[in-house]
């Protein structure tokens, strides 16, 4: 299929947005329309700053307006994600501008317009630790989940056996299981994404520690309300047929993760002790866990799946990538024929890199993308900042997704735009920034320094 993908400098994210994207939307008619931002979770350092972790509210807010604009026959416009589980919602409404937008939208007569929170579960992190955090609050999708059956369609069935354990790290193993096995494959997502007629996709430009980048293909991880049916690596070393962590890593380190996941269902108490001789054992062996631009280079501790080798995630994305074009309303296995319109606008105007996702340091990059193609789009990003996508799984496995759709098209015939000038083939970009990977990647997902130059 031919695959187009256009970029927009903008000097400023306050400048006017909504024309760009008014053009860019399909036509009608539209009468639910859904806006899916990044709205992973709540800045709580200041060295990983709110613009540079979720989608920018002036974006979020020129979609809105454009939708409003474009479709005589829209009844309702949603934004809303799921963030982690322990997001602090009230407190990311505020820094990232959605009380702000509440606000703009509140007095519109209609159509309707609603801001929220999707999440099933939310708990309070104090320290690492995990509670259940019962206070009142607006979460929960109103329209209730459906369960997708993906079954022996899953990507994730090619590397299932018996005795494969899956894993998302800090939830319940038993739990993953009862929702991934041999066979048996399951999402629960959030009805109001498969209720509309539209969906667009707000992708944050950031790096991904586990999955090397997060662009459109991964910002609908964000679709699914129990976190817990998230896929994210298999438990083990490579050796014994995990990717947990890389062939190189410490006994200590299998131990700690092995200990930690065990402490965090039992009591505080025990927890805390055990943190302990966790951080006593990282300085007694120089390990980072917080990443800056000037310890990335050092040694980190590096386990979930948070490296190169990850051959779990990418299947885990491309199932959710699947749902969102072919899953009905009430669940179910997929349908044979597309569901819904898909657009991703994506937000490169404060970029993250480094150990993204929740730990992005902040890049003025100054670009919105727009594309009909995720693969498109993010393998654009990716030469965008320097990366070569036929190192990211989730990319170079692009013509397994859907013959005939999306992903389906040769990187070297794909034309894309920047501010109107035309490039032939994702090699033929330029590099507009070389982006710090996250550890686990660095020196595993650069271009090569004679494919730098376009």
């Amino acid at each position: 299929m031919t695959a187009t993908c256009r970029f927009h400098s903008v000097r400023d994210e306050t400048e006017d947005l909504q024309e760009k994207v008014l053009d860019a939307l399909p036509e009608g008619p539209i009468r639910r329309v859904v806006v899916k931002p990044n709205w992973v979770v709540h800045q709580s350092d200041p060295d990983f700053p709110i613009g540079a972790l979720v989608t920018s509210e002036h974006l979020v807010d020129a979609v809105v307006s454009a939708c409003l604009a474009r479709y005589a026959s829209i009844e309702s416009v949603l934004v809303a994600d799921i963030p982690i589980q322990g997001c602090d919602w009230p407190q990311l409404a505020r820094q990232a501008g959605i009380e702000r937008l509440r606000a703009k939208y509140r007095s519109a007569a209609a159509p309707r317009v609603e801001f929220r929170d999707l999440r099933m579960r939310r708990v309070k992190v104090v320290d690492g630790f995990l509670a259940e955090d019962t206070s009142a609050g607006d979460g929960g999708d109103p329209r209730g989940y459906s369960d997708v059956m993906l079954d022996e369609s899953s990507f994730l069935e090619a590397i299932c056996s018996e005795a494969t354990t899956f894993r998302v790290a800090d939830y319940s193993p038993e739990e993953m299981r009862s929702s991934h096995r041999r066979r048996f494959h399951r999402y629960r997502i959030a009805r109001s994404f498969l209720e509309c007629d539209l969906f667009i996709n707000l992708p944050k430009m950031k790096t991904h520690q586990k999955a090397g980048l997060t662009g459109a293909l991964k910002n609908l991880v964000g679709i699914n309300g129990n976190k817990a049916y998230l896929v994210h690596f298999k438990a083990g070393r490579p050796g014994a047929g995990g990717d947990e962590f890389p062939p190189d890593v410490l006994w200590p380190v299998v131990l700690q993760a092995r200990t930690r996941q065990w402490a965090l269902g039992q009591s505080e108490i025990l927890f805390r002790a055990l943190q302990k001789s966790w951080r006593a054992f990282r300085r007694l062996y120089g390990l980072e866990v917080k990443a800056t631009r000037e310890n990335l280079a050092k040694r980190f501790l590096i386990s979930g799946g948070s490296w190169y080798g990850n051959d779990t995630i990418w299947r885990m994305i491309y199932d959710l990538n699947k749902i969102v074009l072919y899953a009905g309303a009430s669940g179910g296995p997929l349908e044979t024929s597309v569901q819904r319109r898909y657009l991703a606008i994506l937000d490169g105007l404060t970029a993250g890199e480094g150990n993204g996702p929740l730990q992005p340091l902040p890049v003025s990059f100054g670009l919105i993308g727009i594309c009909e193609d995720p693969f498109l789009m993010d393998m654009a990003v990716a030469r965008l900042i320097g990366f070569d996508y036929r190192k990211i799984p989730q990319l170079s496995h692009h013509r397994e997704f859907e013959p005939g759709h999306w992903g389906d098209f040769d990187p070297d015939a794909v034309v894309v735009r920047i501010d109107g000038k035309e490039y032939r083939g994702i090699s033929a970009l330029p590099v507009r920034r070389a982006f710090l990977p996250p550890a686990g990647w660095r020196g595993h997902v650069e271009l090569d320094a004679q494919m730098r130059v376009a």
